[in-house]
């Protein structure tokens, strides 16, 4: 049954860990032989592996209503940017998006995952094509999710502006400071972030997923909760946003299976931008949304889904598989 607006939801004892701050799970990596620099979050199943590389500012857990289902066939892990490192360091030291592919790579190194199926969506699409592009031997598939992979003439701007140290002025920068970073409880929250524009048209099971992935305890012992993807990080990302994807883009061609969807209403991978990519990709899958925008993985979990499941179905086989049906 469906939780209301004004209570989270109920969770059952062995979902509960699913549910855990990032931070908390990676400290129950220790002693594995797994490096603690690298988090995963686990969404289940078993089978082919799935990583998804999220959003700017929007943790694992809120893509629960899109993943959670392809668990019945796959193994789907969450490899969260270093914003949501236990101590990732200052924000500063991240320069270039290809620092993100980096990390990705050595994630999957680190927990030995090969012939990876790689979902990213909007930043983490971006890394989630440099990651391939540089090894490609070690992934099945892409899919990218309305990546931000920007108009020419928008990354022209935005070029000129970061070489006259203008990237303070960036909107989307300024935006990130001026986040609230501080509440007396998750449900405090909820209840902010549900009366914002941007969550207008999220599901309320999301919008907690959102709330719970995006907050923890107060530091030094203070109460209430505080951002777990600090506003700092946030801006840094923004700030170092990629603008040669669309050099990099042609080099998928007849690399991998790839598929790209974006939001009909989106303002980032543009019906423009689809179509310039259809010419760069010919033998890509592409699909849009009908009726939403950049945040349709959240806004619109089962039509995002159900493309990427109809994709999915199209992808050679597991070449682990077919080798351990040879054994």
């Amino acid at each position: 049954m469906p939780h209301s607006a004004a209570s989270p939801p109920m969770l059952g004892v062995c979902r509960l860990f699913q549910y855990i701050p990032m931070y908390w799970y990676h400290a129950c990596l220790r002693g594995t032989g797994i490096p603690v620099d690298y988090p995963i979050y686990d969404y289940g199943g078993d089978g082919p592996v799935i990583t998804l590389a999220p959003a700017n500012g929007f943790p694992p857990h809120t893509y629960r209503p899109l993943l959670e289902p392809l668990t019945a066939h796959f193994r789907v892990v969450g490899l969260p940017p270093r914003a949501l490192w236990p101590d990732p360091g200052p924000p500063g030291q991240l320069t270039s998006w290809r620092q993100m592919a980096a990390d990705l790579l050595a994630a999957l190194r680190a927990h030995r995952l090969e012939n990876v199926i790689a979902l990213g969506h909007s930043m983490g699409g971006v890394a989630s094509l440099l990651a391939v592009l540089q090894e490609p031997e070690r992934f099945r598939g892409l899919a990218l999710l309305d990546p931000t992979i920007l108009p020419p003439p928008t990354l022209a701007v935005i070029r000129v502006m970061a070489a006259l140290g203008l990237q303070e002025r960036f909107p989307l920068v300024q935006g990130a400071l001026r986040r609230r970073r501080a509440f007396a409880s998750v449900k405090e929250a909820f209840a902010y972030w549900r009366g914002k524009p941007l969550f207008a048209d999220w599901p309320d099971e999301t919008l907690w997923l959102y709330a719970e992935g995006l907050t923890r305890p107060a530091a030094n012992g203070a109460d209430g909760v505080e951002l777990a993807w600090p506003p700092e990080w946030e801006a840094q990302y923004y700030r170092t946003i990629m603008t040669d994807t669309w050099r990099e883009l042609p080099r998928l061609r007849g690399l991998l299976p790839t598929l790209i969807i974006n939001g009909e209403c989106t303002d980032t991978f543009t019906a423009a931008s689809l179509r310039r990519a259809q010419r760069l990709l010919p033998d890509a899958a592409f699909a849009t949304i009908a009726g939403h925008g950049h945040l349709f993985p959240h806004t619109a979990p089962d039509e995002a889904r159900a493309v990427i499941e109809g994709w999915l179905t199209s992808l050679p086989p597991d070449r682990n598989a077919v080798a351990g049906g040879r054994q």
